[in-house]
């Protein structure tokens, strides 16, 4: 290659290196003041590298973190209210890391797994917020925690400002479907009904404050867990569990599911199954 043809290349790399550096300069200010973060957080979020998991937090306004599901639940769902109202606080508040989770990959989880009925998403949202700022041997004690709250209260209990109260259910299980259901019969309305809607949307306000309390005392070392599986479990895993049958893994009320005509043996002193 001759000496012309190489400074015409050089010139023409350099140019386009100016050009980049220009444009990618003008993006940045854009970026902070469609976001209105302040510089240094600006630049934090720019920054691809996510840090190591767990990802540390502040604590979390269970206040904040309701009304904020609440709102979402109108967006994306339960499963996305849920992680909105924690998640999406912490992105408001502390900026990055948490301003590198794209919040809508949690809209799948709507009506228990694109409409399954399986885990409620309000608990699928809550439960990978939860497992997103803590290590599993501390996530997993609140996230069970989490879980058996959800099974045995009376929900929702949350009201929005200027609406009445709405009938309560309590689900006995985590299950969309069960929760669902249970609350049709309570409030003798059908599933697609508006009001059903406005329960869940309620619901998704309860379990994303009641997990940012948890948080909370995870971090202030004070959490003591209250509620676990049911009595009912123990009983069920002495002929199914690990030294038995070994053919049952749940943590579920078993009388959610089963009726007493389905179990082959009668139990005495044990109403289910």
């Amino acid at each position: 290659m001759d000496e012309q043809k190489k400074e015409t290349m050089t010139a023409t790399l350099e140019g386009r290196r100016s050009f980049l550096k220009i444009v990618g300069g003008a993006a940045a200010a854009t970026g902070i003041a469609a976001t209105g973060l302040s510089p240094e957080k600006a630049s934090a979020q720019a920054d691809p590298t996510a840090p190591a998991w767990p990802w540390t937090c502040a604590e979390l306004d269970p206040n904040m973190a309701a009304e904020m599901g609440y709102t979402a639940y109108s967006q994306g769902g339960c499963c996305y209210g849920a992680f909105k109202g924690l998640v999406g606080q912490l992105a408001e508040t502390q900026g990055y890391p948490f301003t590198l989770i794209p919040l809508d990959m949690m809209r799948y989880g709507a009506g228990g797994v694109v409409s399954w009925g399986s885990l409620c998403g309000t608990l699928n949202g809550a439960a990978a917020a939860i497992n997103l700022v803590l290590p599993s041997s501390t996530a997993n004690p609140l996230i069970d925690e989490l879980m058996a709250w959800y099974s045995t209260t009376a929900l929702p209990i949350y009201v929005p400002d200027g609406k009445e109260t709405t009938t309560t259910s309590v689900s006995n299980s985590p299950l969309c479907h069960a929760s669902v259901s249970k609350w049709c019969e309570a409030s003798n309305l059908g599933v697609t009904s508006n009001e059903r809607k406005e329960r869940c949307a309620r619901l998704v306000a309860d379990v994303a404050s009641k997990a940012a309390e948890l948080i909370n005392a995870q971090i202030q070392n004070a959490f003591v867990p209250e509620n676990g599986p049911a009595a009912v479990i123990a009983t069920c895993n002495t002929c199914h569990g690990s030294t038995g049958q070994n053919n049952v893994l749940s943590k579920m009320d078993c009388n959610s599911c089963h009726e007493p005509e389905d179990h082959p043996l009668p139990i005495s002193g044990w109403q289910g199954m």
